[in-house]
């Protein structure tokens, strides 16, 4: 049984419309990942048999074995409040948090590491499995080598690699390797299933990304998701009112704001998005105007109404964050099964 290097599905001959498929057998990766690196073409990009049973059931296959559990940087903002780590209770984890590039250059390294400190300690509290905890950064070669020094002090060789969709998992082994074996992708579901990689004394398991229910790319199309990917240094969009006001996002996001006096938002979004603003009671009709172009056709659901005093900040998962400064009420509208949280962190 041969697997695909770039994405560990199961390689076949005869269905050019299913997962695998190759035109000769001595080939090493299948088609979609072929089109996929050369031409960045998702016609072939289908994940359907995966689940998380699924990958569940794939994990506990490595029971004994240390687990890297790569999290995305904006998910760090919520971790105490997130279930991912609910998935891994029963193993010993180190865990990465990546893509810290992609934060706005006045969030200094400090603050940063600050952050991530506050936030593990407090998830250490409820799994104590946790062996240690690293930040990628911009210096490749540094943090190679700091994750290659942790594994060998816990002395583990047989390492798995996990986390949710896209959370950087195959790049990231990519960067260990020095080469560019796994296909890697902006879009969620780009690996399918287990890839063993035998380097140098260590055993790397790459495997498919646990899906999230409460993240805005489990329900949107590959197009949306290429767009609300925030590939570069986040620049904040920054607006700031004294009377009651509606701001818009793709029709994804909506927040209506009613302050008591001066205050303002901050929104922490791919660059590649605008934020309309409205005033409030004009809000509504905008929606009915503008319902066509928006990605969920469908309204979005208000979550709550929530009051802040001096300052929140939130994170809606696959899009970004945003912040409130000033006394004010907020409703916070999303596509109902997406989650909002709000954040302990300053930032």
């Amino acid at each position: 049984m041969k697997k695909c290097k770039g994405c560990g599905t199961i390689l076949q001959t005869e269905f050019p419309e299913k997962n695998g498929y190759i035109k000769d057998i001595s080939q090493e990766y299948c088609q979609r990942c072929f089109r996929l690196i050369h031409y960045d073409d998702v016609v072939h990009f289908k994940a359907d048999h995966l689940n998380n049973n699924f990958i569940l059931d794939l994990f506990h296959r490595y029971e004994k074995d240390l687990f890297v559990v790569i999290i995305d940087i904006l998910d760090i903002f919520c971790l105490p409040q997130d279930d991912i780590m609910e998935y891994f209770m029963d193993y010993d984890v180190v865990l990465i948090i990546n893509k810290t590039d992609i934060l706005p250059e006045n969030i200094r390294d400090e603050k940063l590491e600050s952050i991530f400190t506050k936030q593990i300690k407090k998830l250490r509290k409820t799994y104590p499995r946790i062996k240690a905890a690293i930040m990628t950064n911009r210096f490749e070669n540094a943090f190679n080598e700091k994750l290659y020094e942790v594994i060998n002090e816990l002395k583990e060789r047989k390492i798995v690699f996990a986390g949710r969709t896209n959370a950087g998992k195959s790049t990231l082994i990519n960067k260990l390797l020095h080469e560019g074996r796994l296909t890697t992708s902006i879009y969620p579901g780009t690996t399918l299933d287990e890839t063993v990689i035998e380097h140098d004394v260590y055993t790397f398991i790459d495997t498919p990304g646990l899906l999230d229910g409460e993240n805005y790319t489990t329900y949107l199309d590959l197009k949306m998701n290429k767009k609300l990917k925030i590939s570069k240094p986040i620049r904040p969009q920054i607006f700031q009112f004294n009377s009651r006001q509606s701001y818009f996002l793709e029709g994804l996001l909506r927040v209506d704001v009613d302050p008591k006096d001066q205050a303002s938002i901050i929104f922490y979004v791919s660059n590649d998005l605008k934020i309309h603003r409205s005033p409030y009671e004009k809000a509504d009709q905008y929606v009915r105007n503008n319902v066509n172009g928006f990605e969920l056709k469908a309204p979005i659901e208000k979550k709550e109404t929530i009051e802040i005093k001096k300052k929140q900040l939130f994170v809606i998962k696959g899009v970004g964050m945003f912040k409130v400064t000033g006394n004010c009420r907020i409703n916070v509208h999303v596509h109902r099964n997406v989650a909002v949280y709000g954040s302990e962190v300053e930032i």
